[in-house]
């Protein structure tokens, strides 16, 4: 089997280089083995059920949790006290159980609360 590989290289204006990315090219074999599909389908059973808030509404994404961060940094609270800001914000033990329909709602209200600080820009 042949790999084919790309590299794409970003560059600023003057020509140097500040990111260089490989990309390979592979090819994925998929079998249609009954016994492999009833392996897959059991461990699957063997894996721990999501909780009931994540079945219904997915939970907060990283960028989401770091434009927080992000957010509150920019008004001076930052490390454990954002950590616990927002913990207290959303009334949770663990960010873990903030949904990301919550998340948005947070950015949009610390975003309009920062707005008066600064004259209506938000960073």
């Amino acid at each position: 089997m042949k790999n084919k590989i790309k590299c794409v290289e970003l560059r600023t204006v003057d020509g140097k280089v500040i990111l260089v990315l490989y990309l390979y090219e592979k090819e994925i074999i998929l079998e249609d083995n009954p016994k492999t599909n009833v392996e897959k389908s059991e461990a699957k059973e063997e894996e721990p059920k999501a909780s009931a808030l994540e079945e219904k509404e997915p939970i907060m994404t990283q960028a989401q949790k770091r434009y927080l961060f992000r957010i509150l940094a920019e008004q001076g609270i930052e490390g454990d006290k954002a950590y616990q800001y927002l913990r207290d914000f959303f009334q949770v033990d663990s960010l873990k159980e903030v949904t990301k329909l919550e998340a948005s709602k947070a950015i949009e209200h610390l975003i309009a609360e920062g707005k008066g600080d600064k004259n209506g820009v938000p960073f």
